[in-house]
């Protein structure tokens, strides 16, 4: 039986980069069938600067080895688009799992590693990108396939109770528009039922109307979502996970319009605000807050993801 070795510096069930890491997985086992599989990756999981930014280059590394050997070799994630000097030192003939990251950041230094990263992305073979945003650096380049995060997206036929009028993934990082969201949260708790998944609120924002959970589990988060009638999106990323959980249990979804969905979505599911506009965005939240009642419509085409892998 013949072997591919891979890195995979995430796959966590309950997060987004675990969850794009083991539908990669599927998709890999799926076009090598009568392969093994090996983890080179044996550390244990954690959240940490050295974790998420060192390790991946011994990653890089170890791949080397077994690509001079002759196995084929996979880099899975981590895999944002400014990280360009994995882009860059990783053997050509490497299977890169999807890119990431956002084209809604302005900070001088990200954009710089951002170009950088798409410049060398653009001497690769083939690329996968995990959504969208980045089509417009690509349009002369053959043999790149977006959206992946679409891959195996159903809905779901069984819906639950709602208990909740607006759910929110809230995460402490600078880049998700926190101030707005927070905000939202403090006006509109006042009428209606608000549920937070991920990390803590500040205490200011406690009330009978905000239910705040933490370290959820992916079943648990999912049950929490199906009961709830509308979700907010931070600003930096519309095609998130949590993003299609919830259009998966037919909320409405309220997200950046600044960040366009692809033209090959049609829905009346996501409902474009302006985070650089909170009156406007608070007043269209409220005005289809029962809109949610509605018949939803969520159609889309991917690529032929498989296709990606062909020699």
């Amino acid at each position: 039986m013949s072997k591919i070795y891979y890195w995979a510096s995430n796959t966590e069930k309950n997060s987004g980069e675990g969850i794009l890491a083991l539908n990669f997985l599927l998709l890999l086992k799926k076009k090598y069938r009568k392969s093994k599989f090996v983890n080179l990756n044996k550390f244990k999981f954690r959240n940490t600067l050295f974790y998420n930014y060192i390790i991946p280059y011994l990653g890089a590394y170890m791949l080397w080895k077994y690509h001079k050997r002759g196995y084929i070799i996979s880099y899975i994630n981590y895999l944002p688009i400014w990280n360009f000097v994995l882009f860059m030192i990783l053997p050509k003939k490497t299977i890169l799992g999807p890119v990431t990251g956002t084209n809604q950041k302005k900070n001088f230094f990200y954009c710089i590693f951002k170009h950088l990263g798409i410049f060398f992305l653009k001497k690769r073979d083939k690329i996968l990108m995990s959504h969208s945003q980045f089509k417009t650096y690509f349009k002369n380049k053959k043999d790149i396939y977006f959206n992946f995060l679409l891959y195996n997206f159903n809905f779901k036929l069984k819906l639950s109770k709602k208990i909740y009028d607006y759910i929110i993934y809230y995460k402490k990082n600078k880049n998700k528009g926190n101030d707005f969201l927070l905000k939202l949260v403090s006006l509109l708790s006042k009428d209606f039922k608000i549920v937070i998944i991920g990390d803590k609120v500040p205490h200011n924002l406690k009330n009978q109307n905000i239910f705040n959970y933490n370290d959820l589990k992916r079943a648990k988060a999912l049950k929490i979502i199906s009961q709830s009638k509308n979700a907010i999106l931070s600003k930096e990323n519309s095609m998130s996970y949590f993003a299609l959980d919830c259009a998966k249990y037919k909320l409405n979804i309220f997200y950046n319009a600044n960040d366009r969905l692809d033209t090959s979505i049609k829905t009346n599911i996501f409902m474009p605000i302006k985070y650089n506009n909170f009156n406007s965005s608070l007043k269209i939240i409220k005005k289809n807050s029962k809109s949610y009642k509605l018949k939803k419509i969520f159609k889309f085409q991917t690529d032929n993801f498989i296709g990606y892998l062909d020699n």
